[in-house]
């Protein structure tokens, strides 16, 4: 059996060690001490970096000008391109529903300024009958004098244009259903087919005398105004937002409108005169409009009433607006946005009965 042989061992020396352990300096030492020099230099403010030369600025002021104008030019070319297939559907939608829409317009136009030009006398047609101008379904528009002098002032007014006393007072709306509590909604297209979106934004049917401003807000994305506005869009996003627009009074207003208005046998009209001491004094509270208080005071209105099958007119009159509005009841509220609209539904109303009374008298001459 062999012994064992036993080694020393042998320690490794401590200065060694830590040399192995410390990072090793790349380059020469005086080539790295004096980058380190020069880096204090330029911290401190003692040195300077050399300045670029000049073209090279310039140059580059130019390539960066030349990449904007190009890029502007792509960009803008882009954008007239999405306002030419916004511009080519309008025309579509011009030329296959705008035949239908616009000379109903432009009829209607022409009847309220011929009626706002001249003062008319009393005329009533051999033929005219208050029960069919009553129940059969009708257009109706109410304007101040004032805004039926030119087609644009009427197409602007129209379009804020509601049905008030006069026209619950006169027409009585049997054929179309009880008005139901319906969805909500911010324009037609959110309500279902045959509903409409009224000022309340409440989905409604629409219940005769069928208020012009739907044709009006159908026509509306045909106007020289809308594409104007389209023209000086100047962002995708914004002719985005008229592309939009355009579809969705095509998919609910236009037909609703060409529906109703095709259903229609009589159109009226109303042209509100201001009194010569002018416009009431506003009532506190009472959050009315021009329109709304001119309706609340003694004034003359101008009726007019054509047969849209025949073009003829009706009745033409001119009559002075004015009721008595009395309380009853132990209650009676006194607010007043409740007292505004109670008198300008009793002037309504004695503007209604003077219609009606018009048509009436007419009807025995039939029958002789």
């Amino acid at each position: 059996m062999l012994p064992l042989i036993s080694r020393p061992v042998l320690s490794e020396n401590p200065l060694a060690m830590r040399k192995r352990d410390e990072p090793r300096e790349r380059g020469l030492p005086s080539l790295n001490e004096a980058r380190d020099e020069r880096r204090r230099a330029i911290v401190f403010g003692r040195a300077r970096m050399p300045a670029l030369p000049t073209y090279f600025w310039l140059w580059l002021a130019v390539g960066l000008a030349t990449f904007g104008v190009v890029y502007w030019r792509i960009e803008q070319g882009r954008l007239e391109s999405r306002k030419s297939a916004v511009m080519a559907k309008q025309r579509a939608v011009a030329s296959s529903l705008g035949t239908k829409l616009i000379p109903f317009r432009d009829r209607m136009e022409r009847w309220v300024q011929e009626l706002a030009s001249v003062r008319p006398d009393d005329f009533t047609a051999d033929d005219a009958s208050f029960e069919r101008v009553s129940r059969q379904p009708g257009v109706y528009l109410r304007l101040q004098l004032s805004e039926a002098r030119t087609a644009k002032d009427i197409r602007k007014a129209a379009q804020v244009s509601l049905r008030d006393g006069f026209a619950s007072c006169l027409f009585v709306d049997a054929l179309s259903p009880p008005a139901q509590p319906g969805a909500r909604c911010r324009t037609t297209s959110d309500c279902e087919s045959g509903f409409l979106c009224d000022e309340y934004q409440a989905c409604v049917r629409p219940r005769h005398p069928y208020n012009t401003r739907l044709a009006y807000r159908a026509l509306r994305v045909l106007s020289s105004e809308w594409t104007d506005e389209l023209h000086q869009a100047e962002s995708a996003l914004a002719v985005q937002a008229y592309d939009r627009d355009l579809a969705a009074v095509v998919r609910s207003d236009v037909p609703l409108a060409i529906e109703l208005l095709s259903r229609a046998k009589y159109f009226t009209a109303l042209l509100d005169e201001t009194p010569p001491a002018g416009l009431p004094a506003e009532l506190p509270d009472a959050g009315e409009s021009d329109a709304e208080r001119l309706q609340r005071t003694a004034h003359p209105v101008r009726v007019g009433i054509w047969d849209l099958s025949t073009g003829k007119p009706v009745l033409r009159l001119r009559r002075v607006a004015s009721g008595q509005a009395l309380a009853v009841g132990e209650r009676v509220v006194r607010t007043p946005q409740t007292v505004s609209a109670a008198q300008r539904q009793a002037n309504n109303c004695a503007l209604a009965l003077s219609v009606k009374d018009a048509l009436v008298r007419a009807e025995p001459a039939q029958t002789q």
